[in-house]
């Protein structure tokens, strides 16, 4: 720490450093919602890249905008933009995720002294899905984990590696018995090279999840540019699929990595909000130009395949979530696909 003080700023460069992202470095940058901890929480990351000077511990207050990551802004300006999207949890990936399927994470959070579990019997979302004979599959991209397994070391490439079969920080799944021990679960952790195969084919099953691999998943030393054009090619297959027109797209980012954020979240539990991530809504029926400004978290994902498929709800946090129905109109005709580049360019914003 330097002793400078330094407003938000833009920051032309695609790869970032990062913060600290843990739950006391969580606890620090909202600072009792004064949310001033950001820099001097940044200083105290530790830094693993290979040439740390290129990496500014004050990038955490940096921004992007159309100029790094066009596409997103197109999605933004053509479809639904969710602008109070808090993490669910405090934390870091793996309770995020554990939240992403579950709405809990079992009381874990990733305080200084609480082991990772290495299994999990609290029900989530594929369970019910099968019980209701719902056909789902977990995509995921092989490669190394988006996240290093200590959530203070910043701008360093992560060196476990993922598969989708492998229980990790961005794929718990693996570690819950009733879906292990089940085959016909145990079969639906596959690949993402099978979601262009499925899209392809017009096969894409009732619900999805697509887990990116740490290259494409933007999270520092990650670049923004990379995963704007992994994320493109993934919506790009199922505008060009003929499950387009019964689709709904979700995208949003597992945690706040560390960066600037001047809205404090709101206070739920003992567990959270964290930190407000983006989420971006793209569909046929989605509402053109839309900013939804409700609150929704990782449960809302929940919620709104509950009531889709009549299934029931897991824990207080997806029952009392609200739905992302403000982001649709089911009375529009089905909106045409919207096809931009899928490289680190993008397609231009106008």
């Amino acid at each position: 720490m330097d002793g400078s003080l330094v407003a938000p700023f833009h920051d032309p460069n695609p790869v970032n450093r990062g913060g600290p992202h843990l739950w006391d470095n969580s606890q620090a940058d909202v600072n009792g919602g004064k949310m001033d901890g950001f820099l001097a929480e940044s200083y105290k990351g530790k830094s693993g890249a290979p040439n740390p000077g290129k990496l500014n511990p004050k990038d955490v207050m940096g921004w992007h905008d159309y100029r790094e990551i066009p596409n997103y802004w197109d999605y933004a300006r053509d479809f639904v933009l969710q602008d109070r999207m808090f993490e669910s949890v405090a934390s870091y990936s793996l309770p995020a995720h554990h939240y992403m399927l579950a709405a809990q994470s079992g009381g874990y959070v990733g305080t200084k002294g609480q082991a990772k579990p290495s299994t999990y019997n609290f029900p989530e979302i594929t369970e019910l899905l099968m019980s209701g004979k719902i056909d789902w599959k977990y995509y995921v991209t092989s490669g190394k984990i988006p996240d290093t397994e200590d959530g203070e070391v910043v701008g360093s490439v992560p060196q476990q590696a993922q598969a989708p079969k492998k229980y990790t920080l961005w794929n718990p799944l693996p570690a819950f018995p009733k879906v292990k021990d089940n085959p016909a679960q145990w079969d639906r952790l596959v690949d993402t090279a099978n979601f262009y195969k499925d899209a392809r084919a017009g096969k894409l099953p009732q619900v999805s999840w697509v887990i990116p691999s740490s290259a494409v998943s933007e999270h520092p030393p990650s670049g923004v540019r990379a995963g704007m054009a992994y994320v493109t090619g993934l919506v790009n297959a199922v505008m060009k699929s003929k499950d387009w027109n019964s689709t709904a797209i979700f995208i949003s980012w597992d945690d706040w990595g560390g960066f600037y954020d001047h809205v404090p979240p709101p206070s739920v539990d003992q567990y959270g909000y964290g930190i407000r991530v983006p989420g971006l809504v793209i569909s046929p029926y989605a509402r053109r130009g839309y900013i939804d400004k409700n609150v929704y978290s990782f449960e809302s994902w929940l919620k709104i395949v509950e009531e889709r498929f009549g299934v029931s709800t897991l824990t207080a946090r997806d029952s009392q979530a609200r739905d992302m129905n403000a982001a649709f109109d089911f009375t529009q005709q089905p909106r045409p696909p919207l096809i931009l580049q899928a490289t680190r360019k993008g397609t231009p914003y106008k």
